[in-house]
Parts: C-alpha cells; sequence; structure tokens
C-alpha cells in the first residue's frame, strides 16, 4: 500500500531497560518524476489496482506505473530507503531502486566522505545530495521542453504534445511537494532523536554545532527552490498553451478588404505570431473587454466560411460566438405599405429574424419542381438567445447610440494621409439604384456610368426623405440575410425572394457558419444586388458594417476565458497531495511514529 503513494517517511527506536536508545531504524520512500530527450503523448495507461483489499491479496509484482512509459520519453524513479543504526555505531543502509547514476554517485560519497556514526542520520544526509540531483534533472528538462516551445512559437503547435508536457510539470511539482514535507519531517525526526540522546552536548557540556541537521536544511531550503521553479514551468507551459485561448469572439471576414477595416476597429492589435494556428496567421486583439480573433476566408461561398469557422474553433476552443462582418447587397426598400423601410449604399444590415426565419436563410437549398421553381425547403439556426439579447440591446439604443460616425473617424485617424480617403463616405451622388428591368450593359469590369443609361437610375434624393442619409451616418437594419453559393445579381430574383421571405440582404457566407455555430451577421451594403455591382462603395461599406459590428460587441458582457481556464486547471489539481500524521501504540521496548505523505487513503493500523 505504502509503495503506491508518492512519498513517506517514519522511523522505530528501541529502548534498553534504562530507557536509552539501543537501536533506532528509519525508512523513507522518495518518487521522481523524469521526462527524456524524445516525449510523445501516450495513448494508454495503467490502472490502479488494489493492494491491500486483504492480507491474502498482495503481490509485489503488480506495477504501479507501466513499464511502457519508457517508449513515451518519460519514466518514474521510485526509491526506497532502510537504515539500522545500534548505539555501537553500525549503521546499515538498504536502497531500493536507485537509477544506475545514483547508486554510483552514493558510493562515492561514501569513499570521499567520513561518516559520523554516533548519528543515524548522518548516512541519509549523504543520500538525499544524491535525491536533489534526481529532482533537479527533473525540473529542468521540463523547463527545457518549454523553452523550446517558446523558441518555435511561430510554429505550428501541436497541442497534444504541450498538454503532454503539462501533465509532466503536474507530476514533477507534485513529487517535489511531498519529497520537500519528506525531508522536513526526517530533518524534524533528527532533530528530535538528537534531543533526547547525549548528541546535543559534548563532553565538555557546551551545545554541539548540528551538521546533519544543517545539512538538511540547507537541502529543504533547495528543494523549495526547485518546487518555486517547478510551478514557473507550469505557469510557462499553461502560457503557451492558452496562448490561443483567450480568444472568445470569432471574427470572420470573407475578403481581405473586410479583414482590413476589421482592423481598424481594433483597441488593441496582438503581435501577429502569437495569434497563429496550423501554419496560418490570424489578427488577434481587442475591442473594449473581448478578445477577438480575425479571420479571413482562403475561398468564398457557404463552405469557404464554415471551413474557416471549424479551423477557428479548433485553433481558438474559447470562442463562444461568431461575428461575419463584411459587404453585401442590399433591398433597396422593403417593409409593408406606410412603412417603408428604405436602404441606401453605406448602410448596415444586421441579421434578426423575421417571419418564419431566424435571422438567415439559405435560400437556394430546396427541390426542383414542376418547370424549373426550386421550392425552397430546410431550416438555418438562428441566433442564441443571449447574443439575440445583444442584438435587441443594440436596437434598441436607437440609430443615435451607435457611435457608427466616430468609430469611422477613429479608423481613418489610424491610416496615413494617402489611405485615408479610402474610407469616405462616396455621398449620395455616386449612389445609383437602376429600375428592376434594366440590366447592366458592358461587362463585369465595365463602370456603370460608363455603358449604363443614367435615364434608368433614381437618385437618393427622388427616393424621398427614408433615403435622405448625411454624411457618415449610415442606417442599420435588422431584418433576415439571404444566403447562398451564388453571387445575386438579378433584382428580379433579388425583388422575388425579397417578397417570399422577407430578406433584406444577400451574401454568401453566413448559413455556412450558422450550420454549425452561434453566428451574428453584419453586412455593408455596397450594391443593390442586381447586375449593376459597384466596387466603389466596397471599402466604405466594409468600414461601417466594422464600426457597426464593434457597437454591437458592446452590448455583449465580455467571457472571461481565463477564468475558465483556471477554473479547469483548479479542478484538475483539486486532488492535491495531503498529510497525515500517524502515531503507533507503545509497548514496553519502545514507540513508534511516521510521517505519511501523498494520495493515501483508507489506512488501518493494528493496536499492540
Amino acid at each position: 500500500m505504502y509503495l503506491q503513494s508518492n512519498g513517506f517517511s517514519g522511523y522505530d527506536i528501541w529502548l534498553d531497560q534504562n530507557e536509552e536508545v539501543e537501536s533506532y531504524t528509519y525508512w523513507s520512500h522518495f518518487t521522481v518524476k523524469q521526462t527524456h530527450d524524445k516525449l510523445k503523448p501516450k495513448r494508454t495507461f495503467t490502472p490502479h489496482v488494489s493492494n491491500h483489499s486483504s492480507p491474502d491479496d498482495w503481490n509485489a509484482d503488480i506495477a504501479i506505473h507501466g513499464l511502457e512509459s519508457a517508449r513515451y520519453g518519460w519514466g518514474w524513479y521510485e526509491m526506497g530507503f532502510f537504515t539500522y543504526w545500534n548505539r555501537s555505531g553500525l549503521i546499515m543502509l538498504l536502497c531500493f531502486d536507485l537509477p544506475a547514476k545514483s547508486q554510483s554517485d552514493i558510493q562515492t560519497m561514501f569513499g570521499l566522505q567520513a561518516i559520523n556514526c554516533s548519528c543515524p542520520y548522518a548516512i541519509f544526509s549523504l543520500i538525499s545530495d544524491a535525491l536533489l540531483r534526481l529532482y533537479d534533472d527533473s525540473v529542468w528538462s521540463i523547463r527545457n521542453y518549454i523553452s523550446q516551445w517558446e523558441a518555435r512559437r511561430s510554429q505550428e503547435t501541436d497541442y497534444f504534445l504541450l498538454h503532454e508536457i503539462a501533465r509532466h510539470g503536474v507530476h514533477v511539482s507534485e513529487t517535489l511537494s511531498v519529497a520537500t514535507r519528506s525531508l522536513d519531517a526526517i530533518r524534524q525526526h533528527h532533530e528530535r532523536f538528537r534531543t533526547n540522546t547525549d548528541l546535543v552536548r559534548g563532553n565538555s557540556g557546551h551545545r554541539r554545532w548540528d551538521k546533519v541537521g544543517s545539512q538538511f536544511e540547507f537541502q529543504l531550503r533547495f528543494l523549495e527552490g526547485l518546487l518555486q521553479r517547478s510551478k514557473a514551468n507550469n505557469a510557462r507551459i499553461q502560457n503557451e498553451i492558452t496562448l490561443n485561448h483567450h480568444f472568445t469572439i470569432g471574427w470572420i471576414s470573407p475578403l481581405p478588404l473586410e479583414k482590413e477595416a476589421a482592423r481598424l476597429v481594433l483597441d488593441e492589435e496582438y503581435p501577429q505570431e502569437e495569434v497563429q494556428y496550423q501554419d496560418t496567421f490570424y489578427l488577434g486583439g481587442r475591442i473594449g473587454k473581448h478578445e477577438v480573433v480575425i479571420g479571413v476566408q482562403r475561398k468564398t461561398g457557404l463552405s469557404g466560411a464554415a471551413i474557416l469557422a471549424e479551423k477557428m474553433r479548433a485553433g481558438f476552443p474559447n470562442i463562444k460566438y461568431f461575428l461575419l462582418v463584411g459587404i453585401a447587397g442590399g433591398v433597396p426598400r422593403y417593409g409593408p405599405a406606410g412603412a417603408v423601410s428604405e436602404i441606401v449604399l453605406g448602410d448596415v444590415v444586421v441579421s434578426s429574424p423575421r417571419g418564419n426565419h431566424g435571422g438567415v436563410l439559405q435560400y437556394d437549398k430546396g427541390a426542383w419542381e414542376g418547370q424549373g421553381r426550386l421550392n425552397f425547403r430546410g431550416h438555418t439556426n438562428g441566433i442564441p438567445g443571449d447574443l439575440m439579447a445583444a442584438v435587441n440591446n443594440f436596437r434598441a439604443e436607437g440609430w443615435s447610440k451607435t457611435n457608427i460616425p466616430a468609430v469611422l473617424r477613429q479608423m481613418r485617424l489610424k491610416l496615413d494621409e494617402k489611405r485615408r480617403h479610402q474610407y469616405d463616405d462616396p455621398g449620395p451622388s455616386r449612389d445609383r439604384l437602376f429600375g428592376g428591368t434594366y440590366v447592366h450593359r458592358g461587362t463585369e469590369l465595365d463602370d456603370c456610368k460608363e455603358c449604363c443609361d443614367a435615364d434608368y437610375t433614381t437618385s437618393r434624393s427622388d427616393r424621398g426623405d427614408g433615403a435622405t442619409r448625411l454624411l457618415d451616418e449610415p442606417f442599420v437594419h435588422f431584418g433576415n440575410i439571404a444566403s447562398s453559393n451564388q453571387l445575386q445579381i438579378s433584382a428580379i430574383e433579388r425583388d422575388r425572394v425579397q417578397q417570399e421571405h422577407e430578406a433584406i440582404c444577400f451574401e454568401m457566407e453566413a448559413a455556412g457558419v450558422l450550420e454549425e455555430y452561434p453566428c451574428v451577421v453584419v453586412r455593408g451594403i455596397c450594391d443593390y444586388a442586381d447586375s449593376h455591382k459597384n466596387k466603389g462603395w466596397q471599402n466604405y461599406a466594409a468600414a461601417t458594417a466594422a464600426a457597426c459590428a464593434k457597437g454591437l460587441l458592446s452590448m455583449l458582457p465580455a467571457t472571461d476565458a481565463a477564468s475558465r481556464v483556471e477554473s479547469v486547471a483548479s479542478s484538475s489539481t483539486q486532488h492535491t497531495a495531503q498529510s497525515w500524521n500517524v502515531a503507533f501504540g507503545n509497548n514496553n521496548k519502545g514507540f513508534q511514529a511516521g510521517s505519511f505523505h501523498g494520495n493515501i487513503s483508507g489506512l488501518h493500523f493494528g493496536g499492540a
């Protein structure tokens, strides 16, 4: 039973008829966790097998730690010591299961140093020096692994191996803590023996200097220092593990220009080399109290967005919510008669439930029936309750408190003079709405003002007061966002989908993300989802969407990822080493006492 503990120490004194010490024995058990050069995660485990259900069940061959551990680059040294001493000066030491190097060191020390045979513990003060070397190697081997990871931080992170290092680091700290208490108990046993014998005072009556006790004191301070180093190692490896774990908001930018706009709304941007996963750098930073990681899609479409969301969640596992922020095509007019709303270029649309949909619908999903008509079928997940509450609170604040104009100004100030104007509001004169039946006359590379007839356009001022906007004061609209794998460039199809599904915006990513992850979609309107695409509004629309998303985040309570990691860590270490002081019953020949340290439970002792 005791061999399955992390460590213990005890002693036994035999007295003669005059109550003087005739002989003295003491014993101890120390455990050291050692890692080697080629550490790799272990895929098996050795279950604990009770070895003390009954006396008949004892089997000395039951392995406490599997021999296969060495194949994974680590192992345990489980060493036992038993010392017998009598007052004639005879000392007998038995050492069990020491590594070969420690055996050699101990033999060398015995050959170089004289041993005070009047003190039972003099010999163990030399033994403990060899133990300290093992514990020192144990701590510094973990430290070397951590330093290697810190040096190669820009490479792909192997979280399985990082967690394996962390596991061994916890074991090293645990065994160090137990060893410290065991050695302190041995020091106290030595002091007790010395006080109750004539070792305290010499022949002259003066108090003797306790060299053995002084050496134990020094060794204890050394072990305590190693324990602090081990705790620092654990903190450092947790820092490596949680480097990507403090992000709680995943921000998806379908296009690079949308990522650049997102960068400008960060209150603090983190170094690029600290935000990476699987050979990919992400943009990390802080917005208000939120830790945000921003990724850009490698390809457009629903699958591209879904793949990016999956990778971000894998690399940054504490992401609680996603924001999908970018540009889109808007429905120019929506709402019932008498309460019609106008969407103009530069406005923002936020996904919000309307009619039979939860904020996003994949309108190209269904079955083809009859004469080439797609019968819509299926359902896209809606926005979760707490994220929807943030949307509603943002909506309730009203336009005047969205702070979008101020954020737009701050974004421009972060740029140099040459680039600052790329996020300027193009103004109403460049906002042209063509009639639904008038299609673009040129190629996709030709600007409408060069190939399309302006007589078929409606200016913003002609659309009434609902379409009037002051400079840098876009409106925010809330409703269903139509999502598909096809680019929407037909005004007729746009109006049909709007009427059937109450959609007010068209894009190509949101349904892919919402299929698996909680997400709210924020889109800046750069065209009218028709054939007259307008790249002149894309930068500004990306900026208004990013500014709106920043305001939306201010309505969402921050999630403290650090406390979540700490709570997991604390729960994994709550079964720390414990200590029991056990006193045995006296008899007419002497007494026994012992201190057992480590995870020992179910102790049963019989009285004499």
